[in-house]
């Protein structure tokens, strides 16, 4: 009965003051619609790391009109989800300082498939034929296909965002997301031959924190604390159960499926998209060097950047 009562007097004096702690707000900014490609981040806020973390994290979902970067540079976000290696070298050729934080996606999911009848065993195989790519993908990932496989430019189809096209052409190719395009296809009742950029040698991350230099400074121990709590977060939704992020992400994305999100799920984990233990958000410099040394040579990047100057390697260390 003591030990009772005193419990019960601790928590009168103690529970207010917990309850008065501040948190850090931060509002994190994807870069499409809520989906399995965020799931780390929506797992982490589901199971409370960040509020464990003393953060009140908000996921504010990107959409089709929505540019983080242009955003960014404006100064209307200080933290957001970069999707490829070319937004943070581009922001800091316009004068925008930020940094990468963290890298949720070890392999860029970026892939290229085709019908399940045509004789490709590689990316290299598919020389000369039709390719479905989108406006954005011209000038970014497309120079490097071309000077690694020899592509030319006369390959080149426009991608509107339906397989319309790609279906009723057993021969073309077409451009996609590991998680998002071959889903579509299957549905439609073509398994597709999947040909993932990054194990063709592909150097680029994806799925970044990314965040505004002037932010950082005064917000690092935050940063610090938002990184390692969505690295939980990564890790629990690829390794344990993703049933809490799936729930919030179906919350915020009212177009999401369950199978869809069961789908890219089982992509990642089996195509090593995220990777595992300590390797989850990592970095390192030589990525980055051979990332910016290959697309500045290919005059895809401004020539004249110090590549170590978008990111920070430290927050994403164990």
């Amino acid at each position: 009965m003591k030990a009772l009562v005193a419990a019960l007097i601790f928590s009168f004096f103690t529970l207010p003051a917990l309850a008065g702690e501040a948190r850090t707000a931060i509002t994190f900014a994807t870069d499409w619609k809520a989906q399995a490609e965020h799931g780390g981040f929506y797992q982490a806020l589901a199971q409370g790391y960040y509020r464990d973390a003393g953060l009140d994290v908000t996921i504010r979902p990107g959409g089709p009109q929505v540019d983080l970067p242009r955003l960014m540079a404006a100064g209307a976000l200080d933290v957001v989800m970069a999707s490829n290696g070319f937004q943070p070298y581009n922001l800091a050729a316009a004068g925008v300082p930020v940094k990468v934080l963290m890298a949720a996606f070890q392999k860029d999911p970026q892939v290229l498939m085709v019908h399940p009848d045509v004789a490709a065993a590689e990316i290299a195989d598919l020389k000369g034929r039709p390719i479905f790519i989108s406006d954005s993908a011209i000038s970014t990932f497309w120079p490097w296909l071309k000077a690694r496989f020899a592509f030319e430019d006369r390959q080149i189809r426009k991608y509107g965002y339906s397989l319309g096209p790609w279906l009723a052409n057993p021969g073309s190719v077409q451009e996609g997301y590991l998680s998002s395009e071959p889903y579509s296809a299957t549905i439609a009742g073509i398994e597709p031959k999947v040909f993932l950029f990054a194990d063709a040698g592909y150097p680029g991350y994806a799925a970044m924190v990314m965040v505004r230099d002037d932010y950082l400074k005064g917000n690092e121990a935050a940063m610090r604390a938002f990184v390692q709590a969505s690295i939980r977060g990564w890790q629990d939704y690829i390794h344990g159960d993703p049933a809490a992020g799936n729930a919030l992400i179906l919350k915020d994305n009212r177009e999401m499926t369950p199978e869809l999100l069961t789908y890219a799920g089982k992509a990642m984990r089996e195509r090593g998209i995220v990777g595992e233990g300590d390797m989850v958000g990592t970095m390192t410099a030589e990525r980055w060097v051979q990332f910016y040394s290959e697309m500045s040579e290919l005059g895809i990047l401004p020539q004249g950047l110090d590549p170590a100057s978008v990111y920070r390697l430290d927050f994403a260390r164990p």
